[in-house]
């Protein structure tokens, strides 16, 4: 039942309803310049409360989005993935600002997107986009929309993908990484670049790897946990369940971790076999191993890259490097597979030929 009152030159009115844990509370609201538009709002509000809803028609995107990312995206994310919610956060304040989602359509949000392709790479505007779209949904489940306005939209940047080359190293260049860095195994930064590289560790993987997680008889890594370098400087728990998993090593790296232990490797608080290594050092480290642009992460792929050259299987790649599912490195790897198309068209001819 609804209640009205005028207060000063405004009606506002109260509504009584039962939450989802069944306890009555009350919903009130005000600003209304008739007592019949206070009466519309309150029909809609009873229709939102009765399909328990806690949000308001005219919730700004920037509100309904925080609220979303807070509660089913930041209990279940790492910090480094939460950042990117900020970020997407930071995004709708600079170009929709307070706008309430009942007030966005498909149009005016393509409009947006389009104003956008032309500041961000590809990679960014899918963050932005499929974070968007995942929200909405909840939109319209909790009825404060009727339908997603990103269903009917599309994200292409204008902007130039990034060389691919920035992003891996080549089979020589990935060998000579090796060399170098084993013999200069002495500094953390160096032996860390050989161990990325060897295993294709991501770089929050690697300072959470404690050495009761090298297993020296089985000649294996186990990743069952990352280190947060950014916030708390403690465990934390991995990207995704795909992440824990247990990665191969060769009995050369089983002789350098041992030998790493005995003569180089301090004691700390936690018994990790990498430590006091920024993310920034180990960069360093990498381009003037490289002598050219490129970053931690360039480990990672160029591991997964040598494996595929060598002919290693697409599914074994994907579960060594963690990932979710094969889409994923599909994607990541597309540049790869290109390389490989005449190579194996050659194979497939020879295997009909034989026939």
């Amino acid at each position: 039942m609804a209640n009205f009152r005028k207060r000063g030159k405004t009606w506002q009115f109260r509504l009584s309803y039962k939450d989802n844990n069944g306890e009555y509370k009350k919903f009130e609201k005000g600003g209304y310049k008739t007592k019949k538009e206070a009466e519309a709002a309150a029909d809609e509000a009873k229709k939102r409360l009765n399909n328990h809803s806690e949000f308001d028609n005219d919730i700004s995107l920037y509100d309904f989005f925080e609220k979303w990312a807070k509660v089913y995206k930041k209990p279940h994310v790492t910090e480094a993935t939460w950042r990117t919610y900020k970020r997407t956060l930071n995004l709708i304040d600079k170009y929709i600002k307070n706008k309430p989602i009942a007030e966005i359509t498909p149009t005016f949000y393509q409009a947006v997107l389009n104003k956008m392709s032309l500041l961000y790479r590809q990679e960014s505007l899918d963050k932005f986009y499929f974070q968007i779209k995942s929200a909405m949904k909840i939109a319209v489940h909790e009825k404060v929309i009727s339908e997603n306005f990103a269903d009917f939209t599309k994200a292409k940047s204008k902007l130039a993908a990034r060389p691919v080359e920035e992003k891996y190293l080549h089979a020589d260049e990935y060998l000579k990484l090796l060399a170098i860095a084993e013999e200069k195994m002495e500094y953390t930064s160096y032996f860390a670049c050989y161990l990325t590289a060897v295993t294709g560790m991501r770089f929050a993987e690697l300072l959470g790897l404690t050495w009761d997680h090298v297993d020296f008889s089985k000649k294996e890594i186990s990743i069952q946990r990352t280190w947060d370098y950014s916030i708390t400087n403690d465990f934390a728990d991995t990207k995704n369940a795909s992440s824990k998993r247990r990665i191969p090593i060769s009995s050369k790296t089983i002789k350098l971790l041992k030998r790493y232990k005995k003569e180089y490797w301090h004691e700390n608080k936690y018994d990790r076999v990498i430590y006091n290594l920024s993310n920034n050092g180990l960069n360093k480290t990498i381009k003037v191993i490289a002598g050219r642009k490129v970053h931690p992460h360039s480990l990672r792929h160029s591991f997964a890259s040598y494996l595929i050259y060598k002919g290693i299987d697409l599914l074994t790649v994907s579960k060594l490097l963690g990932h979710e599912n094969l889409n994923v490195t599909l994607k990541v790897y597309a540049h790869q597979l290109k390389e490989m198309e005449q190579e194996n068209n050659d194979v497939i001819r020879k295997i009909f030929n034989k026939l």
